[in-house]
């Protein structure tokens, strides 16, 4: 009997160590956001990084069209890392709608820093007139011990 109660203990014990690691991952994870705004368009985007961040997840992006100017808006990620500098698919506003958002990941190496861009796009030719970069969102965990 004294054999159960103590491993019944101990169980608990370890319980209530190794379920908030596991249950949260706000306990694994941090995340940075930034925003661009102009009269024309606006852009969000939120990076959640892991503990080990070869993977970014997820992201959370958000644009918005706010003129009738005939330029489309469109918004990337731009990531520093061990693969170098990426620039990301470009996703635009569909036509017809003043907002879209989409939530993603990717995986590239370690990133040291992310930031996005938001574009306008030549509704008819496809060509990008103009681009406004968000600050640098930069990895929060130090690996420099590693």
């Amino acid at each position: 009997m004294r054999r159960k109660t103590s491993l019944v203990a101990t169980a608990a014990a370890l319980a209530t160590v190794v379920t908030p690691l596991l249950a949260s991952p706000a306990a694994a994870a941090s995340g940075t956001e930034d925003t661009v705004s102009t009269n024309s368009y606006y852009g969000r985007m939120v990076i959640g990084w892991g503990i080990n961040p070869y993977r970014l997840d997820p992201i959370r992006i958000t644009a918005q069209d706010r003129a009738t100017d005939g330029y489309v808006v469109g918004i990337r990620l731009v990531t520093n890392g061990e693969a170098g500098h990426k620039v990301w698919k470009m996703r635009t506003v569909p036509s017809g709608q003043t907002s879209a958002s989409w939530t993603t990941s990717l995986q590239a190496g370690w990133i040291d820093n992310a930031y996005f861009e938001v574009c306008k796009i030549g509704a008819g030719s496809g060509v990008i007139a103009s681009c406004e970069a968000s600050g640098v969102m930069n990895n929060p965990f130090d690996d420099s011990s590693v």
